[in-house]
């Protein structure tokens, strides 16, 4: 909530990278108001010690600053592999819910952690909102737009360094001023050629790209359910026709009945509209299986349809 104006309890999720104080200012300096902070980190191993320094200082700073210099409760908790999409989006799903269900308003900055937290906690706010509208002045999303960005100041250092190693290069013949400027110069020109990132990572085995998906429309009906249910468990169909062939087996209903199949299929298209079903077409027939978000709307959601969370459920 905006500082002065009348409210609850405010509660602020900050996903932690390797910023500080645009994550701390908004509440210190700016006006939205905190009264408990939920610091988030990766807790995935890195190799790199420096990264993991880091951002392991910036957790500890700004958990130290909440508690001591602003006395709000300021609590660290991980996320397992912050590259995991789903994982993270369940996380979120849980936490915005339980805070809410306690009349709390709830704060995201989405400024920091890589972009598969920040668009996690993001979309799962958005589909609380959704399923919920009454919802809307509970949940808030923010980004912080930082003043500066050091990785300019260490790009025009590296070009002065470049030039003064260059000129030492010229007075002296010095193999370790040589090593040094063959190690600026390889890295400007890796900065020049692709720019302060390199490569694409391989998220899952064979992809370089995780989609995010948009936030599901609400108000499924229960043989939707059933349908999502019943596809979580068997995996994809070869074909729509093949799906409503099992379900009536699982259903007791006629194989051949052209109802059922009819049923079947409307409500696969009504559910692939909605983004909880993906139908891709092969040679003879359409394969069907759930999309991204069916799977998250499963995972955070009971057989009745009901958020776990708000029903006392967690995985």
């Amino acid at each position: 909530m905006i500082r002065g104006e009348p409210y609850g309890r405010q509660y602020n999720i900050i996903p932690v990278g390797f910023d500080y104080e645009r994550l701390l200012h908004p509440i210190s300096k700016g006006n939205l108001d905190a009264d408990r902070v939920r610091i988030l980190h990766s807790s995935r191993e890195t190799d790199d010690p420096e990264v993991r320094n880091l951002a392991g200082t910036m957790v500890e700073k700004l958990q130290y600053a909440f508690e001591s210099h602003l006395d709000i409760e300021a609590r660290v908790e991980t996320v397992d592999d912050i590259f995991e999409y789903k994982l993270a989006y369940r996380k979120a799903h849980e936490m915005i819910t339980n805070e809410v269900q306690d009349d709390n308003d709830v704060w995201i900055n989405i400024s920091s952690m890589p972009r598969t937290v920040a668009f996690a906690f993001a979309t799962a706010a958005n589909a609380l909102i959704i399923e919920n509208t009454e919802r809307r002045d509970k949940i808030h999303t923010y980004y912080v737009s930082p003043e500066r960005y050091h990785v300019i100041d260490m790009l025009n250092e590296l070009r002065n360094e470049k030039t003064f190693l260059e000129t030492l290069n010229g007075r002296y013949d010095d193999p370790e001023i040589e090593e040094h400027l063959n190690t600026v110069t390889s890295l400007l020109g890796n900065i020049d050629r692709s720019g302060i990132t390199r490569g694409a990572r391989e998220m899952a085995p064979g992809e370089r790209h995780l989609e995010i998906p948009a936030a599901p429309l609400p108000e499924l009906r229960d043989f939707e359910i059933t349908i999502l249910r019943f596809l979580d468990e068997t995996g994809p169909m070869a074909s729509t026709s093949r799906l409503a062939k099992a379900l009536a087996d699982r259903m007791n209903e006629e194989p051949d009945s052209e109802s059922f199949r009819s049923k079947v299929q409307y409500n696969v298209g009504k559910l692939e509209a909605k983004g909880f079903i993906n139908r891709e077409k092969t040679e003879k027939s359409f394969e069907t299986e759930l999309s991204t978000m069916g799977e998250l709307w499963l995972a955070t959601h009971d057989e009745n349809g009901d958020n776990k969370a708000l029903a006392g459920e967690t995985d």
